[in-house]
């Protein structure tokens, strides 16, 4: 007994404190069955079966290293300002075993893999992508907060990813300053989503320039997938695009507002570019000798290009006159790469009691990366006009809201003066509390102009059982007009009924079911399920 007294009594003194901290774990696994119908100009439609699986992780851990803990102990009641560790990530695997993915194509009397046929399919046939996950840092030096790692930026002008760093800085004064630097996130980064990929970089239609004989008379082709080795039946063995592949660096730079009443505002500018991709392969592989993807008869092809380039400005103020809240705001994106303001918008918010109305106006004109072919096309711009009606009164029973809008496209014609195409359209709907248990809502919409006319409706009920289970159901129906001739097939009214269920067997563990029935005018019946386990693991920490 005494030697087992000295082992316990030699662990005790030279046991170091453990180190806590607070995590949070949440897996989603979604699987889905349902049917596509692949439209073919000679005989009849062919249905092909989409059968995913989907599973999500998300993992958040806080206070690392227990470092504001233990200040807490040390200095109790005392505003604590860093600094603070934490981690947070989202992890996705995307799987679609049926048909329409892991189908055969035939092309050319060749059967390919369909993927092979239609690259892009390869993001769902196996996708494994990290969303994002990264390490802070707050409060360094009571001002800095750090973001190392995978970084995913939604406004309401971008939605863009970044592997590297962001630095942002508190001042005595009200505003702050941001630093970002890394390589944008594109389909062929490690773990990375073809979701983030910049506009004009698809791979089914990479092109390469042709030489020929003479200096300026070759020719962009689609690059030779032929050429390309390997046997995969999860990815495509036919893409070659080199500008997707190329790393993109990025800055960028901004200032911001920081604790002030009336509102906040932003000035941000970003830069991404990628280095000019060279040869393919051997110099002599086509009938003239290669020098590269670009055009480069006389050294004009850059060692590197810019693939976008953007300032961007966000406004937002809030004030109170006469008993009305007002809440005005104006954003803009200038893109410097094409010389053109390609994303503005600006309206404001009234607001008076359980009243709300709110006129906006908004500019789009389409943009793409630096390197793609789609650049040299004539792009319209399009013009939207709204005005947006709210009902939210206090703890009633009903609530509503209805919306007109109305929309420009500048229609570029051959002759190049243009033309104007208009649509306008309105949507209305309401939401009741029927009892404590019930909720009921409707949705009208229409709209007509420039492609024809919808009309349609959506009526939605949900049922409490209880703080376990619920019940609801939808049934929807549109009706559609055409403009083009060539899209008769798609004419006449469509429809749907869903079924869902909800059930939290336990704290931190829910089940949803759902089934849908449609019919249109090119698929008289469709049948969807789909079915999601929701896990969520919040220990308690001490």
């Amino acid at each position: 007994m005494v030697r087992p007294a000295v082992v316990l009594a030699a662990l005790a003194l030279s046991t170091a404190p453990a180190r806590a901290y607070e995590y949070e774990v949440v897996a989603r696994t979604v699987g889905q069955v349902y049917q596509l119908p692949a439209l073919r100009l000679v005989g009849a439609d062919l249905w092909l079966a989409r059968r995913r699986y989907t599973q999500t992780l998300t993992l958040s851990m806080w206070d690392l290293g227990d470092l504001r803990r233990q200040r807490l102990r040390a200095r109790p009641g005392r505003v604590d300002h860093g600094p603070v560790v934490w981690f947070t990530g989202h992890l996705r695997l995307d799987h679609d075993f049926g048909a329409w993915t892991a189908g055969t194509v035939t092309v050319d009397d060749r059967a390919l893999d369909a993927v092979d046929a239609i690259p892009d399919l390869a993001a769902s046939s196996i996708g494994l992508d990290l969303l994002y996950g990264y390490v802070a840092i707050d409060g360094l030096a009571g001002r800095v907060d750090v973001r190392i790692g995978r970084q995913l930026t939604v406004d309401a002008l971008d939605w863009w990813s970044l592997d590297g760093v962001t630095a942002r800085v508190h001042t005595p004064w009200p505003v702050l300053f941001e630093a970002v630097a890394g390589l944008r996130v594109r389909d062929r980064s490690p773990l990375g989503s073809g979701e983030f990929d910049l506009d004009g970089t698809a791979g089914a239609d990479c092109h390469e320039y042709v030489e020929g004989p003479t200096a300026g008379s070759g020719s962009w082709q689609i690059i030779d997938r032929s050429r390309v080795p390997g046997e995969s039946r999860l990815g495509s063995d036919l893409t070659l695009c080199p500008e997707r592949e190329a790393l993109t660096p990025t800055a960028g730079l901004a200032i911001e507002s920081e604790g002030v009443g009336w509102g906040s505002a932003r000035l941000a500018y970003r830069r991404s570019q990628s280095r000019t991709p060279g040869l393919l392969g051997p110099v002599d592989r086509l009938d003239f000798p290669d020098l590269g993807v670009y055009p480069d008869e006389v050294g004009q092809a850059p060692g590197w290009g810019v693939d976008e380039e953007h300032t961007s400005a966000i406004v937002r103020g809030k004030a109170r006159a006469v008993g009305v809240v007002v809440e005005p705001w104006l954003q803009a994106r200038w893109s410097l790469l094409h010389a053109v303001v390609d994303e503005a918008q600006a309206g404001v918010r009234l607001a008076r009691g359980a009243h709300a109305l709110t006129p906006e106006v908004a500019r789009s004109v389409p943009t793409f990366d630096g390197d793609s072919i789609w650049n040299v096309f004539v792009v319209g711009t399009s013009w939207d006009a709204r005005l947006n009606y709210d009902l939210t009164p206090r703890l009633a029973t009903h609530r509503g809201f209805a919306t007109a809008w109305v929309r420009r496209y500048d229609v570029p014609s051959p002759a190049g003066a243009g033309d104007r195409a208009w649509v306008a359209g309105v949507r209305t709907g309401v939401e009741l509390d029927v009892s404590p248990r019930v909720r009921a809502r409707l949705d009208l919409l229409g709209d007509d102009g420039y492609g024809g006319r919808r009309l349609g409706a959506t009526a939605t009920a949900r049922w409490e059982r209880s703080r376990a289970l619920s019940l609801s159901a939808r049934l929807g129906g549109v009706a559609v007009t055409s403009a083009d001739s060539d899209l008769d097939g798609g004419d006449g009214a469509s429809g749907v009924g869903q079924v869902a269920a909800a059930w939290k067997i336990d704290d931190g563990i829910a089940v949803v079911a759902t089934t849908e029935v449609a019919s249109s005018p090119r698929a008289s019946l469709e049948v969807r399920a789909v079915a999601v386990l929701d896990l969520a693991f919040e220990p308690e920490t001490h």
